[in-house]
């Protein structure tokens, strides 16, 4: 029995949550159901709390479908044009500290490498070799924000920072865009502990 993509996005969505990464109502989550179609997590609710009916769903436009008149999230425009970009089944965006605040430099790209936790990123048989983690200026325009996250992806790194606002991930489940988001926040918290220590990595 398969399980509906709803479902699982709404229990990472609840991992997530109590992870810190997707506080009050930030953050959102969406995920491509079997005939196409985008479901959404809708605006200004606690995605902690989600369920399988909550998800709005989302024709190829990223417009609710009638007669649903509930409005989704304002970055659901950025949603629709990452499963254009990557061809991916679910995204997730939260707010993770630790990499909202490494994010706040001046750099546009974190560079990670020697670190057994870059395996957690689909395809990444190794800890050898650098990982390059983009970082690309935030804007309320969606349109701008699309731009300049396709201007960046990297088949290697299935996410994004987005300056002073958070990471969005993405992946062929839900869990694994969750993981990939986890994946993100737990290399970053890693670099701001070293650095607290005096370590340069």
């Amino acid at each position: 029995m398969t399980t509906d993509p709803r479902a699982e996005t709404a229990a990472e969505a609840k991992r997530l949550s109590a992870l810190g990464f997707l506080a009050c109502t930030a953050g959102n989550l969406s995920c491509k159901l079997s005939d196409g179609t985008i479901a959404m997590s809708p605006s200004g609710v606690d995605k902690g709390a989600l369920t399988l009916e909550d998800f709005i769903l989302l024709g190829d436009d990223g417009r609710p479908r009638p007669p649903d008149a509930r409005k989704p999230s304002d970055e659901t425009a950025l949603h629709v044009g990452l499963y254009r970009l990557v061809g991916c089944a679910a995204v997730c965006h939260g707010h993770p500290p630790h990499a909202v605040a490494l994010s706040l430099g001046p750099a546009s790209l974190l560079r990670f490498s020697g670190i057994e936790m870059q395996k957690a990123f689909a395809g990444t048989s190794t800890h050898e070799g650098e990982l390059v983690l983009p970082v690309i200026d935030n804007s309320q325009d969606m349109e701008v924000l699309r731009t300049r996250a396709a201007a960046v992806l990297h088949p290697a790194v299935p996410a994004v920072v987005v300056r002073g606002h958070g990471v969005y991930a993405w992946g062929r489940t839900p869990k694994e865009a969750a993981r990939h988001l986890e994946t993100v926040e737990w290399l970053c918290r890693l670099r701001w502990l070293c650095r607290a220590v005096g370590i340069d990595a």
